[in-house]
Parts: structure tokens; sequence; C-alpha cells
């Protein structure tokens, strides 16, 4: 998704919604645009991860592998972000990201372009991580539902046991 003499633009969308055009126009160039082919891998579960993705189109399945199972947590699509938790805490990847459209365009930044601009604009930066923390309260909030809808299908169950 290169363009010549000219670099795409970062669109208003997702964790982007809030930032001035300005801004966003400052951190598309310290990022860079890429499309992968289905079955792509943006991040694999438990190996070093170190960049952000921003989707401007397709599809990307986050699914995690426990106890031999392989659970799909979420399918995420235009203007939503893998690997947000790699820029705010450097850990190996959480979960395994894989396209699962005939392709994705996508916004990348690697965490030490994603500092940087953060140092060298504190108040973009600012709406930046409140938009990411956003993102990330959301996600936590919609785990917290499943689990608990969870907890309730397994104690009807337990209660429905004859003895």
């Amino acid at each position: 998704m290169k363009t010549r003499g000219m670099r795409p633009n970062l669109p208003p969308i997702g964790f982007l919604t809030d930032l001035e055009d300005e801004a966003r126009a400052r951190l598309a160039e310290v990022g860079h645009f890429i499309t992968r082919p289905l079955d792509a891998l943006l991040s694999v579960q438990g190996r070093p991860h170190h960049a952000m993705a921003l989707i401007l189109s397709g599809r990307i399945s986050i699914n995690v592998h426990a106890h031999g199972d392989r659970i799909e947590l979420a399918t995420l699509g235009r203007g939503e972000v893998v690997g947000e938790m790699c820029v705010i805490d450097p850990r190996v990847a959480s979960s395994t990201a894989r396209v699962i459209s005939a392709s994705a365009n996508l916004w990348i930044i690697e965490r030490s372009a994603f500092d940087q601009f953060i140092e060298d604009d504190p108040d973009s930066g600012l709406v930046l991580l409140r938009s990411l923390g956003k993102v990330l309260c959301r996600r936590v909030r919609t785990d917290s539902e499943l689990m608990l809808r969870k907890a309730d299908q397994m104690r009807a169950h337990f209660l429905d046991i004859d003895y």
C-alpha cells in the first residue's frame, strides 16, 4: 500500500478519532502502511511483539492457545487496533493475531516510534494514551461480562446435578 511521492494519511477512525488532523499526519510519518495476505500472522502468543497495528481494512482473528485448545477471543475489523498492549506494557504477545480476510491493510507503529511521538508531542500523546486506555477498558469490561455469563452457566449446570 505504498504510494509514489505522496504518503497515505491516517483516517480519523478507532483510537485516532479524537486526534487532530495535523497530529495524525505526523503519526502516519512515524509508522508505516502495509498490506498482509490471508493467514498472515501479526503476532504469535508467547513470542516477543513490539508493534501496534490499526486495521484500515480487512479482518483479524484474535485467539489464544490454552490447555491444547484454540480459543477465538475476537474478530476485529476497520478502526480496531491489534497489539496495543505491547506499546504500553512490553511483554510477549498474549494472543495470536491472524488475517482472516483476503488481505488486510494496516498502519503499524513500533513501540520505540510510539514512545518518541509521545515525547515529541505530549498533548497529542495524552489524547492517544487516553484513547488506547478506553480500548483496553472496553475489552476488560467485555471479558468480565463474558466470565460472569460463563460462571452463571456453570452454576446453573451444577444446580441441575442429581445426587
